[in-house]
């Protein structure tokens, strides 16, 4: 990956990689200079592709404007009392406090901590896990059965504790909910960062044509190692159309503005195809970029199911 750091590991017999500094290369394409990003390695994508365990599941978004107080009542932990937060190691976020808000009309379980979130609950997600590290999963109570995730890229076992990788969506399997995730400051409950967050929203209602629901997914995308290597395809453009980047000014947009100027500017939040794809665009892919080069302590806000 050009002159990137690139950690490999495995999930289920899926390699993935993610670049952590300067250049990344996407099957030949080199995003720009300094550009820091996330990166699916091909082989993940083959392997992937025909995964059917819990790893074959697939990520979507959520709105809002970034305040804590907007998403709901958060359970009560002087999060917003003036605190001497510790700082994240170099490269590194310090995730203070994971919050999932649940607007589903269904429980949902989330995968590591054995936990269930109740409909309409937000809760403050405690204690250490020993699996899923690399990402955030969760499925709806009672089916379908394949969890939609957060690729973290890196390894994070909990509050508390620092991420050192940029998260982004790695949504070509398909979906069951909408979702977004945030990195909000500890002490105001703003955005903590100039590329803070993403969200999908996602929803069965607006499923492309040709696909629809299975046991696996209320949206499943059906993906081959033909189909998530074709980023003009209608479940591409779907993903893209439907994923937006949140800036550290609230915007939303396609890819990260340059209104908040850095190594994210232009980056995008998803997969939405495979990067060796012949028509992949040569766009960045990550997010918390700005966080990981601050050293940012942070709350890890999910938001599940919202209104758009």
């Amino acid at each position: 990956f050009g002159s990137s750091i690139c950690f490999l590991g495995s999930r289920s017999g899926a390699l993935h990689a993610t670049a952590m500094s300067h250049r990344c290369s996407f099957g030949g394409v080199v995003a720009a200079a300094a550009v820091a990003c996330s990166l699916i390695a091909a082989p993940a994508f083959a392997a992937a592709a025909e995964e059917v365990g819990t790893a074959t599941t697939a990520l979507r978004g959520a709105a809002g404007n970034g305040t804590l107080g907007e998403h709901g009542n958060l359970p009560a932990t002087g999060m917003q009392e003036a605190v001497a937060w510790q700082q994240a190691g170099v490269g590194c976020v310090r995730v203070e406090r994971f919050v999932v808000e649940n607007r589903c009309p269904k429980g949902i379980e989330l995968l590591g901590w054995s936990r269930r979130v109740a409909a309409g609950e937000t809760a403050s997600i405690e204690g250490r896990r020993s699996e899923d590290l690399g990402r955030l999963s969760w499925r709806l109570q009672d089916g379908p059965w394949g969890y939609d995730y957060i690729e973290l890229n890196g390894a994070w076992t909990g509050a508390g504790t620092d991420l050192c990788a940029h998260p982004n969506y790695a949504t070509w399997f398909g979906f069951s909910t909408s979702s977004r995730y945030e990195a909000l400051d500890p002490s105001s409950g703003q955005l903590a960062c100039a590329d803070a967050g993403a969200e999908v929203d996602f929803s069965a209602a607006s499923c492309p044509a040709g696909f629809g629901p299975s046991s696996r997914f209320a949206c499943d995308f059906r993906a081959t190692q033909d189909s998530i290597r074709d980023c003009a395809s209608t479940q591409a453009l779907y993903q893209e159309h439907h994923t937006r980047c949140i800036s550290g000014d609230g915007s939303r947009a396609s890819r990260y503005s340059n209104s908040l100027p850095g190594e994210w500017s232009g980056n995008w939040a998803n997969f939405p195809c495979a990067p060796e794809s012949s028509n992949w665009p040569g766009y960045g892919v990550g997010t918390w970029i700005d966080c990981t080069n601050k050293r940012k302590s942070v709350v890890l806000k999910v938001t599940l199911c919202p209104a758009f």
